[in-house]
């Protein structure tokens, strides 16, 4: 969520570059990266406490475009499709909730639902 914009080239002028909101990004980074990510995961984690619960932070790199029945990486066309070259199209929600699952050890992620 914190790259950078990509430059876009100018198509008239070799070597020059359109305008690409750079700046404004900066304004969103600086506004993410402020966020209290660490305050906020103190106090879901006090929540669950008191609720009986727990709670699991997850790595999610990778999660998305990593097949949950092979691990092999698999290509995204589209923002809700992935395409393992195994097993073919996958949601790519389910995918990586599955994958998430499993790193949380919630289950193989490999067992289908009943």
């Amino acid at each position: 969520m914190t790259r950078r914009p990509a430059p876009k080239p100018d198509p008239g002028q070799p070597g020059a570059f359109l305008p690409n909101k750079a700046s404004a990004k900066a304004g969103l980074n600086k506004a993410i990266l402020d966020a209290g990510w660490a305050q906020f995961a103190n106090i879901l984690t006090g929540k669950a406490e008191e609720a009986g619960r727990r709670v699991v932070f997850v790595n999610p790199a990778g999660t998305s475009i990593t097949c949950h029945i092979c691990g092999r990486k698999c290509t995204r066309p589209q923002q809700h499709t992935v395409i393992c070259p195994t097993h073919g199209t996958i949601d790519a929600d389910i995918n990586g909730a599955r994958n998430i699952a499993t790193r949380a050890g919630l289950g193989s992620g490999q067992a289908h639902a009943a």
